[in-house]
């Protein structure tokens, strides 16, 4: 892995992620109530069910010791390193059995091993004739310079596949060893020779790739190695760029199209797969599937001063916990001696995560992320369909369990260790669940609540009795006439509580078709009876709260509506990735007619549709005028999904697809597709 200076880019996505650790257990933005919070695309269905993979770390510099960057820390020279570092390298007691055996009862449904790490050391009998060590006499890969006769790689996939795990291989693009590369700075960047030596060196590393596709035919390849800065074209410094990544991308696909590979053939600029969280734990769902990368020790390649630093099993499982419940896959690496064993400490912890998944790994794997607008104080979330799933880091101590409520009817409640016997329930603006004294589980106990479908967030709901309690109207955004509160599940004048979820408001009103007194609620009522108006609403409209400010999300992209900062009035919108920034906020405010504007928080100008007729005309942003440019009509299209029309054409905003950040939104005509959904998220 890296630990390589960080692009601006980087450094912002790097804060949002620490302070996504800091801000851990603390409620987090109104998320959808999806399966997932974003677009999976069909090819990274097992990747996404699985959740939890084993990461390799494993070269010739696990014989030093000294953690996979010794090559550049300690300032080898190339002759110096392969005489004296590789030259010594034998894996003579690497099991793949073993491995392969640990990462299977561990839960690891997936396992990346490095084919070649920035040391340029080829873990393969590669005979790509541009990899040769010092001399220029031999191949730098472990058949021709380092003697070995076996094939590491071939015989833990061949282990893997026996145990039903995906193999995967990780390739670094800069190379510490390739002739082309002659300095190497602290950053472990290295620059080109020539820009003649560039072009030969992809062509090389290419062909190495072909390789590996061909030999190992690996489901994944996790790259790593592209952090150079981004000129408008190639020099010597910062010779990998966004085109080259694109490019790479591309001749990847078009030799093996089920691939999956991850962002990095060049971070950053949401290229590849999907995202890798490698610097701290994203505070919310990412834009789009992300794996979390991690240690056990602080150490990717083994080192020696780390082996009395093993992080808990408490910590690594409440760390899995945590990125499933925010709808990421946990990546969690080893890296075995130089002689291929297995270190103790991490054996140890393996078979903690494997005494843990053989009790709870439904909690974990084919889940998703939490449906619910923020995380309890108590723990984490994960769902699928037919089951909640409450990861609970902080036992009660009064016995009682309080869990979000949500819009579906409860079969059963009870413990993952312990599921014949049933935990006594109740429901009311929360389930509260009556638990055991003690906690069944000293690393992480789970319980289970099983509901009918896929576990929701609740609506705005209407109740017959007071404490929510009896018949129930569920409802949407909209306007609900005496009439269509009877449709709903609740007649008017029956209400005695209303619940009203974050970023909602509801208005009541004393007369059928919005007459009459009027009532506002902007969070829940539990008895009616203490605000006068108990068994009094006849109609009610439920809006967005006007005092929310709101990330606007489109489904398909997972990118957001973002006005630029822009003051200029028909400046287009756009849609950028997720970051706390007021570009990015809106105001959703109901004009009394079913139309909204949306306002933004940085400039105060409205969306404006600009009288635009034309599918793929873009949207605009203006001051205030009450237009009917500037009035939409939000409707709710499920699963926690909206389109957003425009009143004077009917057109909806779209994202476009899958989309770089920075794209202009547009408008077009409504048809089903994701692509004009969005989400709002407080």
């Amino acid at each position: 892995m890296s630990s390589a200076h960080l692009s601006r880019r980087s450094l912002m996505k790097a804060a949002a992620l620490a302070g996504g650790v800091a801000a851990f257990g603390l409620p987090q933005a109104l998320w959808p109530s999806t399966a997932e919070a974003y677009t999976v695309a069909s090819k990274l269905d097992w990747w996404y069910q699985a959740r939890f993979g084993m990461f390799i770390h494993y070269g010739s510099y696990s014989q030093l010791g000294q953690g996979e960057w010794a090559f550049t820390n300690s300032q080898w020279t190339k002759a110096n390193y392969q005489t004296q570092v590789t030259q010594n390298f034998n894996p003579s007691q690497f099991n793949a059995a073993q491995i392969a055996e640990l990462a299977k009862n561990a839960g690891m449904k997936y396992l990346v091993i490095t084919a070649k790490h920035h040391e340029g050391y080829a873990m393969w009998d590669s005979d790509v004739a541009g990899f040769k060590d010092a001399t220029g006499t031999k191949l730098y890969n472990l058949h021709d310079f380092g003697g070995v006769q076996s094939d590491p790689l071939m015989n833990l996939k061949n282990e893997c596949e026996n145990r039903g795990i995906k193999f995967c291989l990780y390739y670094s693009i800069l190379d510490w060893d390739h002739p082309s590369q002659t300095d190497r700075h602290d950053s472990g960047l290295t620059t080109m020779s020539s820009q003649a030596a560039r072009t030969a060196y992809i062509a090389d590393m290419k062909a190495q790739l072909q390789e590996l596709l061909d030999r190992y035919d690996p489901a994944l390849l996790w790259f790593d190695g592209d952090w150079f800065g981004e000129p408008s074209s190639p020099t010597l410094e910062n010779w990998w760029l966004e085109a080259d990544g694109v490019d790479l991308y591309n001749w990847l696909m078009a030799r093996k199209p089920n691939l999956i590979v991850n962002e990095r053939v060049k971070r950053d600029h949401r290229l590849g797969d999907y995202a890798v969280a490698e610097f701290g734990i994203p505070g919310e769902p990412m834009s789009r599937p992300w794996e979390r990368c991690a240690t056990m020790n602080g150490a990717w390649g083994y080192n020696a001063s780390s082996e009395n630093s093993y992080r808990s099993l408490k910590d690594i499982v409440q760390e899995l916990v945590t990125v499933v419940s925010r709808d990421g896959n946990l990546l969690l690496n080893i890296g075995p001696k130089g002689d291929g064993s297995v270190t103790a400490g991490t054996q140890t912890v393996l078979n903690g995560l494997a005494s843990w998944m053989s009790t709870h790994s439904d909690s974990i794997h084919g889940t998703s992320g939490s449906p619910f607008a923020t995380e309890p104080s108590w723990g984490k979330l994960t769902k699928k369909n037919g089951k909640l799933f409450a990861h609970v880091f902080t036992w009660p101590t009064n016995g009682q369990l309080r869990i979000p409520r949500m819009d579906n009817t409860i079969s059963r409640v009870y413990l993952l260790n312990n599921p014949s016997v049933s935990l006594p329930y109740t429901v009311t603006d929360q389930i509260n669940v009556t638990v055991p004294a003690t906690a069944p589980n000293a690393t992480l106990p789970v319980v289970c609540v099983e509901v009918q479908g896929m576990p929701t967030t609740v609506s705005p709901s209407v109740f017959q009795n007071v404490d929510y309690q009896g018949a129930r109207g569920v409802l949407q955004l909209g306007s609900y006439t005496s009439s269509q509160l009877s449709a709903a599940g609740l007649g008017p004048a029956q209400a005695s509580s209303i619940l009203v979820p974050d970023g909602f408001q509801v208005i009541g009103y004393s007369g059928d078709n919005f007459t009459g007194t009027a009532w506002t609620f902007t969070s829940n009522a539990s008895d009616l009876r203490t605000t006068g108006n108990n068994d009094a609403i006849a109609s009610l409209r439920v809006t967005f709260n006007p005092a929310t400010y709101f990330r606007l999300g489109n489904v398909t992209s997972g990118l957001v509506l973002d006005s630029g900062g822009s003051f200029s009035s028909g400046s287009n919108l756009k849609q950028w990735e997720i970051v706390d920034n007021a570009n990015l906020q809106w105001q959703a405010i109901e004009l009394g007619n079913g139309y909204y504007r949306l306002v933004n928080r940085t400039n105060g100008l409205a969306a404006d549709g600009w009288g635009a007729t034309s599918n793929g005309d873009p949207a605009r942003q203006a001051p205030w005028n009450g237009g009917t440019n500037q009035q939409w009509q939000i409707t709710h299209r499920g699963q926690g999904r909206y389109s957003i029309a425009n009143r004077t054409t009917g057109l909806v905003l779209d994202g476009g697809g899958m989309v770089a950040a920075g794209a202009v939104i547009k408008q077009w005509t409504w048809q089903d597709s994701t692509n004009l959904m969005w989400t709002f998220k407080s």
